[in-house]
């Protein structure tokens, strides 16, 4: 057995100590208790570590319409292809799996080809932490460690779960202490509030600037409290009892999440939680799996491009395309040419050059953490048939590293004008609206089956189903069969499903942030029937770990 490697975890952004040892034919997960961060503890996800680097589905070699290639005649198809476009017939999209280093390359080589069209591919609605009000600092562990009131938006023991122990330990130091969750679902987080606000899907912001106008009002003048809250599906006395927790007299913090299909407007949903802080004088840190820069163009107006011909030959490098987001199909399939990256080979197979890569596990990089700045060995060596991705972008050019475009920074006046603007706009008049939950494990497979949809008990009556039925759930981009799930987690009128499973993501149209313009995907309306489906006696829940 040789010795155990040691890295810090690439899954999310709480900076765990993660290590793999190989035994001559695998490799087994390696835990550091010495480890500052998570004193050898991980999450399932970094417990995958080791099934990633081993996984019998990696891509060693080139694909081209879906059969095998190889490198060089890769690279001749790809010089080619570039030489035959205008530099505003190309584009560029960059997405999670590249890490500072690449972003910075791929900004420069944007620059070098005189290309506009370069935009961060990463649709998430966790890139609006990527917007910062000024003023606000970034939470420390010790502020987390020593903190006697937080605020949690969202499901942030399911974003970093590692992170939580260090919440809940706070939370139980004292008696004192308090947390107060916000969030339209009743996830397992809200078990452990001394308060719970649920809110209507997309509503939160709106809560959340209520709540920081009465924590104080000078922070937040003239918003309309009684009016947001009512929007909200919550009440000024409720809001009041929070904010009684929340105010600047006690150490805390405010964490937010942000999941495919949960919320409206990505870059409010982060403000309005960071205008909570300000009000109530304490730090803000957005819980996320990946943090990247915004590009120069966006990507709606990408997408927009694509749609309408304008581009011939996209690069789109990271690990949500072409899986994770079937609404762009119709417009990448006007695209001539098409490159894209992966660790894994696609399944079903796409159209386009596909190329294999150094997994991040495999590589050495740099980044930062919710908490500092973090280096990244490599935990195993490149799998055979991989390539760095330094020698592919050496076929597009140069490609020197190049500063992409800062976190935006905006002020509390332009924070309140967009609450205004969201609170003016008409609420879902679907009678059933989806929305998704990202369980703590998503990994090309790597997580239980998602084919249960979520339904509260007073709609499971008016349906007239069981947990021994199925329902149809039907949007405009897709629909699909799932198990009923019958649960107080979710309101009257709210269904929910997993988000990790791609059949799923493709129910949630790709939508726009009415605010900012930016590529969002938000809760969408719905509809459902009963089916006549039968479950067999042993269960239709089978494993998918393949």
């Amino acid at each position: 057995m040789r010795e155990p490697t040691r890295t810090t975890c690439p899954f999310c952004l709480n900076g765990c100590s993660s290590g793999v040892e190989f035994n001559g034919v695998e490799h087994k997960m390696h835990y550091f208790a010495d480890a500052e961060v998570n004193q050898g503890r991980l999450c399932p996800r970094g417990n995958s570590a080791n099934i990633v680097i081993d996984h019998r589905e990696r891509l060693c070699r080139p694909l081209l319409d879906g059969h095998d290639t190889t490198w060089p005649e890769a690279e001749v198809l790809v010089r080619s292809w570039l030489s035959d476009v205008k530099p505003e017939e190309l584009a560029i999209v960059y997405s999670r799996g590249r890490d500072a280093e690449d972003v910075r390359r791929l900004h420069g080589l944007a620059a070098e080809l005189n290309t506009p069209n370069l935009a961060c591919g990463h649709i998430e609605p966790e890139n609006g932490f990527n917007y910062r009000l000024e003023g606000v600092a970034d939470a420390t562990l010790s502020d987390i460690e020593s903190a006697k009131t937080m605020l949690l938006v969202g499901d942030v023991f399911n974003t970093s779960p590692v992170a939580s122990w260090r919440m809940l330990d706070a939370r139980y130091k004292d008696r004192k202490n308090r947390v107060v969750v916000l969030d339209s679902v009743r996830t397992r987080q809200a078990g452990f509030a001394h308060l719970f606000v649920q809110v209507r899907p997309g509503t939160e912001p709106l809560a959340l600037l209520s709540l920081a106008a009465l924590i104080d009002p000078s922070v937040a003048p003239g918003v309309e409290v009684d009016r947001f809250a009512e929007l909200a599906g919550t009440t000024r006395q409720q809001l009041a009892a929070a904010a009684a927790m929340l105010g600047p007299g006690l150490p805390g913090f405010v964490g937010s999440a942000m999941h495919t299909g949960r919320v409206r407007y990505p870059a409010l949903h982060s403000l309005a939680g960071q205008l909570v802080a300000r009000a109530g004088a304490k730090p803000f840190t957005g819980f996320r799996e990946t943090e990247l820069p915004f590009g120069p163009m966006r990507f709606s107006d990408l997408r927009r491009r694509m749609g309408e011909g304008g581009i011939r030959l996209l690069f789109w490098t990271g690990g949500l395309f072409p899986f994770s987001y079937s609404g762009l199909l119709p417009e990448t399939a006007g695209v001539e040419h098409v490159v894209s990256t992966s660790i894994f080979r696609p399944d079903p197979a796409v159209r386009g050059l596909v190329l294999p890569m150094t997994a991040e596990l495999e590589r050495a990089s740099v980044g930062r953490s919710y908490w500092s700045g973090i280096e990244r060995s490599p935990l195993a060596s490149p799998l055979d048939g991989t390539r760095p991705f330094s020698r592919v972008l050496e076929w597009f050019g140069r490609a020197e590293g190049r500063s992409g475009i800062s976190p935006r920074s905006v002020g509390a006046a332009e924070v309140l004008e967009m609450g205004v603007r969201a609170s003016g706009f008409a609420l879902p008049v679907e009678e059933w609206l989806l929305v998704g939950e990202k369980k703590a494990i998503g990994l090309r497979g790597f997580h239980d089956p998602e084919d249960e949809v979520s339904v509260c008990r007073t709609d499971a009556a008016r349906i007239g189903v069981t947990g021994r039925n199925y329902l149809r759930v039907r949007s405009r981009t897709a629909e699909g069969e799932f198990r009923v799930r019958i649960t107080d987690a979710v309101p009257a009128g709210v269904l929910m499903v997993g988000t990790n499973v791609h059949a799923n993501r493709a129910l949630f149209p790709l939508a726009e942030d009415d605010l900012t313009g930016e590529a969002t995907v938000a809760p969408t309306g719905v509809a459902v029937e009963k089916t006549e489906r039968v479950p067999v006696a042993n269960g239709e829940n089978l494993s998918v770990w393949t």
